[in-house]
């Protein structure tokens, strides 16, 4: 039975959202890019303590970047962020894993788009293709020469099981001990069949990149007691940047916009420390700085307990879905994970080639 992990990112030391982090995600532009990026990287670990760091390579600014216009620089002895460019390669990512000494560190990557078409698909990943396979290299020799006690999670930028296959192919030969994979590109079926895959070819341990979704989470929690060694996913969404409130139960977004009414008989049934007690007009009526942090709080806690729950209700799919029943609105979403997920258990071991046309035919 695996380690599930729930990593909280876009963290500072102003802004956080307990007292005590379990498991923080820092990214080498924010966290390593100069001297007084480490030290405050440093100081912010002191003050979260937590029990695990994973350092981002922040290949995605190089995403931001080539959409803002901004020039991408290949120099690995200049800064990052230069004037009007970003300048990040993997050298800077081992600079910044060496100082910053995380637990686990992510390869550098250069992100795909989303993309329906399939032929533009296929451009774009052959486009981003050669940096994500010579960077993968770079990072994999440079991480045993400088860091090898580092846990090293390369970054998975597919749209298809025959991408992966070909970046699989690409990087034979290199030392590393998991992946990571952005899912804003698939939907929760392909991300079950890409994690098969991964253990097909003999990956024990995953990373998902930038989710709150309960079903993402029970996925996790599921994959993580049957499937892997370890199993994490980071978010960002705690940070109620735009007044977001998470439902306790399925981790859907309320918003506590000025002109909404609220009905007074609506319960508050959460149970965490800073709603208990409190009614949905207490949080409107708050100041909007106190607001933001009363649901910073409260985001981070719900969270926390869905990775708690999903995984301890995770020993089955029967059990998974009687949970989910309980705590997600959208049904026929909950009944679509756990068939795939009883697909995938029933023909575990066979070549996914084999079946995954019963999960994709759904």
């Amino acid at each position: 039975m695996g380690e599930l992990v729930y990593f909280c990112a876009g963290v500072n030391t102003n802004i956080r959202p307990a007292k005590t982090i379990n498991a923080l995600l820092l990214n080498v532009p924010d966290n390593g890019s100069d001297d007084k990026a480490v030290r405050d990287a440093k100081a912010l670990i002191r003050l979260c303590q937590p029990k695990i760091v994973m350092l981002d390579s922040g290949g995605f600014s190089l995403f931001q970047g080539q959409r803002e216009g901004l020039e991408i620089g290949y120099d690995p002895g200049a800064p990052i962020r230069q004037r009007g460019k970003i300048n990040l390669t993997p050298p800077h990512v081992i600079r910044a894993a060496v100082n910053i000494h995380p637990d686990i560190m992510v390869g550098l990557d250069f992100p795909i788009e989303t993309i329906d078409d399939r032929e533009m698909r296929e451009i774009e990943f052959r486009r981003k293709l050669g940096f994500n396979v010579s960077w993968a290299i770079e990072i994999a020799e440079l991480r045993l020469k400088h860091c090898p006690e580092i846990r090293l999670f390369l970054p998975v930028q597919c749209y298809t099981l025959e991408h992966l296959d070909l970046f699989f192919r690409s990087i034979q030969g290199i030392q590393y001990d998991g992946f990571s994979m952005p899912i804003r590109n698939l939907t929760l079926r392909e991300i079950i069949l890409f994690l098969m895959r991964f253990c097909e070819m003999g990956i024990k341990q995953v990373h998902l990149l930038g989710t709150s979704q309960i079903l993402v989470i029970a996925l996790c929690a599921y994959m993580a007691r049957h499937f892997f060694d370890f199993v994490s996913f980071d978010s960002t969404s705690w940070s109620a940047k735009y007044g977001n409130y998470f439902n306790p139960h399925d981790l859907s977004t309320e918003w506590f916009a000025p002109e909404m009414i609220i009905d007074e008989s609506i319960p508050m049934d959460c149970d965490c420390p800073w709603c208990k007690g409190k009614t949905f007009t207490y949080i409107k009526g708050l100041p909007k700085t106190e607001a933001t942090a009363f649901m910073r709080c409260h985001n981070h806690w719900v969270i926390e307990k869905a990775v708690q729950e999903s995984y301890a209700n995770a020993g089955t799919v029967s059990q998974l879905r009687t949970f989910l029943m309980r705590r997600c609105s959208d049904k026929e979403e909950v009944e679509e994970l756990c068939r795939c997920l009883a697909v995938a258990e029933a023909l575990k071991g066979s070549p996914v080639d084999q079946w995954k046309g019963l999960v994709v035919a759904g």
